[in-house]
């Protein structure tokens, strides 16, 4: 009685994968490169926020910072205002993306909007709070 000879199948090489590597890579680059992602700005979700007190009590902008990064925001700076006297919370515009401020002023509870758009901002976003923020929650 013959026997059949079992076949083992032959796993790819490390060549085969650097090779699917590098092609992945290049696809990578390729479309970051062209600008296909820029394209759709309403998709997009990274973007970095600075949160200032505005209003002197201690902790305010570091507690509202924590609340903000529990909820997905990149808080990149976090820090004091020019001064302690405002009274309503304000979202500062630097990149000029109305989508985003839209989207970030309900997310926020911050009615107050400004557009101080920047050559080489260093966020997207600058969020003063003013004493209306005291008891900062995210609103559903």
């Amino acid at each position: 009685m013959a026997r059949k000879k079992k076949h083992k199948k032959k796993m790819p090489g490390t060549g085969f994968w650097l090779f699917l590597l590098c092609i992945i890579s290049v696809i990578s680059v390729g479309v970051r490169w062209s600008g296909l992602v820029e394209q759709f700005p309403e998709e997009r979700k990274d973007f970095q926020v600075e949160v200032l007190n505005g209003t002197g009590r201690n902790g305010l902008a570091m507690k509202t910072a924590m609340e903000l990064r529990r909820a997905g925001v990149d808080v990149l700076v976090v820090g004091d205002a020019e001064h302690y006297r405002f009274g309503e919370s304000i979202l500062v515009d630097r990149k000029g993306d109305p989508k985003l401020m839209k989207r970030l002023s309900s997310l926020m509870g911050c009615r107050r909007v400004i557009l101080q758009v920047q050559r080489e901002p260093l966020v997207d976003v600058t969020f003063v709070l003013g004493y209306d923020m005291i008891d900062f929650k995210i609103v559903d």
